[in-house]
């Protein structure tokens, strides 16, 4: 049986780097900064996030202490879920692994970000 969300929470680490992301001015605001970092994610990380027994471990890591989202602002659509569906058949948990990827990418992304990576062209302009 699928899971009925209606909310993605963050993690307070997560929310934190997708803030920073926006307050670059590149992203209009952090739940745009934490779709890319799960876009980030399954892009540039997908042997370390290959199976759903793989973000069932990171969901038991990372807490519940970043923003709020309702899934309906998340994933107007439904792609994200359908995307979810086709990386990971074996789960019913579709938001549940949004929210983990989206913290997994995003902990990838603040590593960048602070070591001056990720938006690096800025500082020469």
């Amino acid at each position: 049986m699928a899971e009925n969300m209606t909310n993605l929470v963050l993690s307070k680490q997560a929310t934190e780097i997708a803030n920073k992301m926006k307050d670059t001015g590149k992203f209009p605001d952090a739940l745009v900064a934490a779709k890319f970092g799960m876009a980030y994610a399954i892009k540039y990380y997908w042997d370390e996030i290959d199976s759903s027994e793989k973000l069932r471990e990171l969901d038991g890591i990372y807490d519940a202490q970043g923003n709020h989202y309702n899934i309906g602002s998340v994933d107007p659509d439904k792609y994200i879920s359908q995307i979810m569906e086709a990386l990971y058949p074996d789960s019913d948990t579709p938001y549940k692994f949004a929210r983990v990827l989206m913290c997994y990418g995003l902990n990838q992304l603040g590593d960048l970000l602070e070591d001056g990576k990720l938006f690096h062209i800025n500082n020469y302009m």
